[in-house]
């Protein structure tokens, strides 16, 4: 009995002293990271997966695009119908073409290259991707910042220094960006408390993402909207009028007035959303797609909300990861251990937390709204065939869907689009309806075929018949010649 009194006392006083020492290390001033933890703002609940926003598998069938062969396919660009340039974990920019989309080789390279994925501060990471008007691919890279790129020379040009200040903080996350007719850039800085390999600093601290809009003529930037939680995808209205921004760690889209008589103002443009928000472009309508690239369970959705209003827990849990990851960074420069260098590269990094939310769910939703911010509808997947989805693409017949986590592209053959409004309510097409969605070229292109096919098929059965007539006529000629050599 003494020996268990004592065993509970010296428990209780170990307890008590880890308690002390955390709250000491949590409040002591000086301790990285350097970055203010408040309490989050309280966000509504997501909407449910019903209505508008019906369970459907379609993201089921799609297939995976050079499978194994590529990391991080996170966005995509187009200027033919039969072509695709695609950012790629490295800092390498793929080109892929064909009518069916089976050729591929690298355009170009952001960074100047480097022997690890876990050194992308060094090679590069390009997350967002454009055309511009003059025919220049425009990419956002998250350490090296903007660049306006040559993809038939690979020659690229920076278009300002991401080390400057913005309005008094350097932009540490570029993350995606449009361009307007006149070459105006708007682009988002996801953060600039730290760079994307520690982005858990952005998601466990206080908001800094900003959308900014770069002037190419000025070579200034102007901040439009700041304390965003992670800003993320940007896409420009059609008519040019506003520009949308997502907010990815409050699971919503902004829409920030550029002209008109609300010019200057930012609102919703839609919030709850069952996920968070990566890319977001047009879908040829007048509406979007918005990418979730992770979508929530119930169990994640709650521990988030509950770390939202533990502003201190966060600090503690913020300072102890980065405190471990110096250390690993200190053993690793002795060492020279990749796997040391791996473990440090991954600690502040969001793959933890995508593995993790991954592990509860296999989800996978790409949300269409049209020009209001109006859910129309969704495309999901349940099966994990295609996961962490960061941007959907219409090209040609082809849906392309990213992922900055996959190991291959996603695609999906489609004739119209699988989303349609009817009546007040949204149904999903069937398949027969997808298949009858070809455009009437396509029709009068199969048509001729097949009449190629019976023309031909025509001619092979005359030819056919006239050697079969040929060869008896032979045989039969062959039988008169012997007939007669017998007889003499």
């Amino acid at each position: 009995m003494f020996v268990l009194w004592w065993l509970l006392r010296r428990v209780v006083r170990l307890t008590v002293d880890l308690i002390i020492v955390l709250l000491v290390f949590t409040l002591l001033p000086g301790i990285p990271p350097h970055v203010p933890v408040t309490k989050f703002e309280e966000l509504p609940p997501p909407l449910p997966l019903e209505g508008a926003l019906a369970k459907n598998n379609i993201l089921d069938t799609a297939e995976r695009v050079l499978d194994g062969n590529i990391v991080g396919p996170e966005s995509i660009a187009s200027r033919d119908p039969e072509e695709i340039f695609v950012s790629l974990h490295g800092g390498k920019i793929l080109r892929i073409w064909g009518p069916s989309f089976d050729h591929y080789k690298v355009a170009a390279s952001i960074g100047p290259g480097c022997d690890a994925p876990w050194k992308e501060e060094v090679c590069g990471r390009p997350l967002g991707l454009r055309f511009s008007p003059d025919g220049k691919l425009l990419v956002a890279d998250a350490y090296l910042g903007l660049f306006s790129l040559d993809v038939d020379t690979g020659e690229k040009e920076s278009l300002f220094d991401v080390h400057e200040e913005i309005e008094g903080f350097a932009p540490k996350i570029p993350d995606d960006l449009d361009v307007d007719s006149e070459g105006y850039i708007y682009w988002s800085d996801a953060s600039y408390h730290e760079g994307l390999y520690k982005s858990l600093i952005e998601f466990l601290g206080s908001p800094s993402g900003r959308l900014i809009r770069f002037d190419p003529r000025t070579k200034t930037n102007t901040v439009l909207v700041k304390d965003l939680h992670f800003a993320n995808g940007v896409q420009l209205s059609p008519d040019h009028s506003a520009v949308l921004v997502c907010e990815t760690l409050k699971n919503r889209v902004h829409r920030h007035w550029l002209r008109g008589p609300q010019a200057g103002q930012t609102e919703i443009f839609v919030d709850k959303l069952p996920g968070l928000p990566d890319n977001i472009r047009s879908n040829g309508k007048g509406g979007y797609y918005i990418s979730l690239v992770s979508v929530f369970s119930e169990s994640n959705r709650k521990v988030n909300e509950i770390l939202g209003k533990l502003p201190l827990v966060r600090k503690l849990i913020l300072r102890l990861m980065y405190v471990t990851r110096v250390l690993l960074e200190a053993v690793a420069s002795f060492d020279s251990s990749r796997f040391i260098e791996k473990m440090a590269y991954k600690i502040l990094g969001l793959d933890p937390v995508i593995t993790v939310n991954l592990g509860s769910s296999n989800q996978s939703v790409v949300v269409e709204v049209d020009g209001d911010g109006k859910i129309l509808g969704s495309l999901q997947g349940h099966s994990g065939r295609l996961l962490s989805i960061s941007e959907t693409q219409r090209v040609g017949r082809y849906m392309f869907f990213g992922s900055p986590f996959s190991k291959y592209l996603g695609r999906l053959l489609v004739g119209e689009p699988l989303i349609e409004v009817e009546g007040k309510g949204v149904r999903m097409k069937t398949e027969e309806e997808v298949t009858m969605g070809l455009s009437e070229q396509d029709k009068e292109r199969e048509a001729v075929e097949e009449k190629e096919e019976i023309v031909h098929g025509e001619d092979d059965r005359r030819a056919k018949h006239e050697e079969e007539q040929a060869e008896e006529k032979g045989k039969l000629k062959e039988k008169e010649t012997k007939e007669k050599r017998d007889e003499l």
